[in-house]
């Protein structure tokens, strides 16, 4: 028995179903590539911003030359800047912030500037640990009554 003649064919030639499996395999390569690489891209725009954040903050330096309490209850730390900038944020004693402390003046301190922090401390005390957060991490001292 032989095929009628009227019937159509209900399939596709393997060469559109090569093209169409080719079309679809690169479309999903390019999604992946895509991805991969704002993956990375991602990861490297984080990296660089982690990287300058930490250079700013080991280029920012304060040091504390000298720390003591007068005989009026005033707390003063002298502090010197480096070779960057330095935000003085505020200053603890005791674990307490000091409000008002660093005064508006003293709270940006340009390269290599020498400045005298002086804060009224609430209760008079013989030995006081000060720390002083700035823009490069924070510093502690002890202070002591003179």
């Amino acid at each position: 028995m032989s095929v009628p003649r009227s019937r159509s064919r209900l399939g596709i030639s393997e060469y559109v179903s090569a093209v169409i499996l080719v079309i679809i395999v690169l479309g999903a390569l390019v999604l992946i590539y895509a991805h991969f690489n704002a993956v990375i891209s991602l990861s490297e725009s984080l990296f660089s911003k982690s990287l300058t954040e930490y250079s700013v903050r080991m280029h920012s330096l304060m040091v504390v030359t000298a720390s003591y309490i007068g005989g009026d209850g005033v707390l003063h730390v002298i502090v010197a800047a480096g070779e960057y900038p330095v935000e003085v944020y505020s200053v603890y004693v005791d674990d307490v912030l000091l409000e008002g402390c660093p005064g508006e003046g003293f709270r940006s301190l340009r390269p290599y500037d020498v400045i005298e922090i002086a804060c009224k401390l609430p209760q008079p005390r013989e030995v006081v640990r000060v720390k002083i957060s700035y823009s490069g991490g924070l510093v502690e001292v002890l202070a002591s009554k003179i």
